[in-house]
């Protein structure tokens, strides 16, 4: 089950302090709550190093005479979790138990409205259409991680998959480009860990690879460098902007189409590439549905 909450609030209690990208606000407000509700899961998720649970927009300031967490502020966030755990401690604390006020940051804000939904990932594959061509706008920075292995020996007796080399030697390239198979291979790997409807991963991996998906253009992509603080040189590079792809008739086929399709939905709760926990890869997708062919 996937849930999502987006909380208006406001500020009761101002900050001066300098913002970096506010994402990074928001997963700490979401460690902050999880640690009342249950310190042990809030520390296992801040030191994962796997697939996480959730994700996370960056705070919308609504009103603000200067865009900060002054006293008065209007802010929203939203905050989409993949697990049915995750769901039920986020409910039971901001509907059934509901707080009298947040801590974000050094400032302190109540809650003034709570929209929530649910979506089940079966539904979402169920009801796909088989698409042709679709535009995702990313709304946030987004990049993509490559992994570098070192090539095995070839006449090495040692399965590639336990090879010792390998482990020690495994490097990560970031991309900030709109790369189509490392973006949806990151969609499916969270649909594998988190959905339980499952669709053939390796298959439709395989059909990536191929070239079943493609960039037909963009106008306005940008990349941009955020900061984690406002003062420190912690920061992140990520692309902006509205990018076209569309599906090859030459690879093209209506199981894969449906299935990127669900993929596209369950992104925009999921959201795409690294950081997503920060509020890095939200977007926003359009589809053009493939037309019946004329007998």
């Amino acid at each position: 089950m996937i849930s999502s909450f987006t909380l208006r609030m406001q500020v009761i209690k101002g900050s001066s302090r300098p913002m970096g990208f506010t994402g990074f606000i928001v997963r700490g407000v979401v460690y902050e709550i999880l640690k009342v509700i249950d310190k042990p899961l809030s520390e296992s998720l801040h030191n994962l190093k796997r697939l996480a649970p959730f994700s996370t927009t960056p705070l919308k300031f609504e009103y603000s005479p200067n865009s900060s967490l002054s006293e008065g502020s209007i802010i929203s966030f939203r905050i989409s979790t993949l697990s049915d755990e995750l769901s039920s401690k986020l409910t039971q604390y901001l509907i059934e138990n509901a707080p009298d006020n947040i801590s974000i940051r050094d400032a302190k804000a109540k809650l003034i409205e709570l929209m929530a939904s649910t979506v089940e990932p079966k539904k979402l594959l169920e009801s796909s259409e088989p698409i042709e061509a679709f535009s995702v706008n990313f709304i946030t920075p987004t990049f993509f991680r490559r992994s570098i292995a070192t090539k095995c020996c070839p006449a090495c007796p040692t399965p590639r998959t336990s090879c010792p080399l390998l482990k020690t030697q495994r490097r990560y390239r970031y991309v900030a480009l709109p790369d189509p198979y490392l973006m949806f291979r990151g969609l499916a790997r969270l649909w594998r860990k988190f959905a339980d409807k499952h669709f053939n991963y390796k298959r439709y991996t395989e059909w990536l690879l191929d070239g079943g998906i493609t960039v037909s253009g963009y106008t306005k992509l940008k990349t941009v460098r955020v900061y984690e603080h406002a003062t420190t040189p912690k920061w992140s590079v990520g692309f902006k902007g509205k990018v076209y792809f569309n599906l090859p008739k030459d690879t093209y086929s209506i199981k894969m189409a449906k299935i990127t399709h669900a993929l596209l939905r369950f992104g925009e709760y999921s959201n795409v590439g690294g950081n997503r926990t920060a509020g890095f890869g939200v977007i926003k997708h359009r589809i053009k549905p493939k037309k019946e062919e004329e007998g």
